[in-house]
């Protein structure tokens, strides 16, 4: 079994009441938090057209990013669809598809805790991998140090997050100011710990399907669950360079 940890997204959760109470400021209030945020050009959103809990699939963007969505009643919702590459093997590149949701709090000190519902879950695809593409439950808590919300005169306002080990994410650009989110509650039954192998062969990785067969898709055609994964992910790289988790 292939066992993945999102550790950048999954900090020490025993650690985020250390260090003196903050004072919220500017720095947090320049806009409110709450509202639905994306990296990049925004081709990653939380909501209805990225993951299916019920089924257990996602439907891939045209682009790579992160995107998170805060309401004002305390819950969140995260997307993630990335691409990493191995610096002494560039052709073993490595694809994360991530979704989560569940609860957040505003701890003293200033971070974020986000605490999952329990039914989130992950789509890992390693070329160099023993078992090349997995998808598999995850009840990972994410925990943000520190944050700020800043104005930008091209972008608008723009949502800062840090790491667990200090680096940050890329600027989220506010999408809405209306959270947009899957229901606030638990939306599948889960085994916590249970993996499903959805692709055994390396071979598979490029053969089932290319990147160019599913935007040639009709529209409404049922989302792709693994073809492709590896094969966008060269090009992803390609244009964008190394991309962290």
């Amino acid at each position: 079994m292939l066992s993945v940890a999102l550790l950048s997204l999954a900090g020490l959760v025993a650690a985020q009441n250390t260090g003196d109470p903050i004072v919220y400021d500017t720095q947090h209030n320049v806009t409110s938090l709450y509202g639905t945020w994306a990296t990049g050009s925004g081709g990653v959103q939380t909501g209805s057209g990225f993951a299916n809990p019920s089924e257990m699939t996602f439907t891939y963007p045209k682009t790579t990013g992160w995107s998170v969505s805060f309401s004002s009643d305390y819950y969140f919702e995260w997307a993630q669809y990335t691409f990493v590459s191995n610096g002494s093997d560039p052709s073993c590149i490595t694809g994360y598809v991530f979704w989560t949701h569940g609860q957040f709090t505003e701890n003293e000190n200033g971070s974020l805790t986000m605490s999952p519902f329990g039914d989130g879950y992950q789509q890992v695809q390693d070329a160099c991998g023993a078992e090349s593409n997995v998808l598999e439950n995850t009840n990972q808590s994410i925990y943000v140090p520190w944050w700020n919300i800043a104005q930008d005169t091209t972008d608008g306002y723009l949502l800062k997050l840090q790491k667990y080990d200090q680096t940050y994410y890329p600027p989220f650009k506010q999408i809405s100011t209306t959270p947009n989110m899957l229901p606030t509650r638990q939306l599948r039954e889960v085994t916590l710990g249970s993996d499903v192998t959805v692709a055994q062969s390396k071979r598979d990785l490029v053969e089932e399907e290319t990147l160019e067969k599913r935007n040639a898709a009709p529209a409404g055609a049922a989302p792709a669950v693994v073809g492709g994964l590896a094969y966008a992910g060269a090009a992803a790289v390609a244009a964008l360079g190394m991309l962290t988790i």
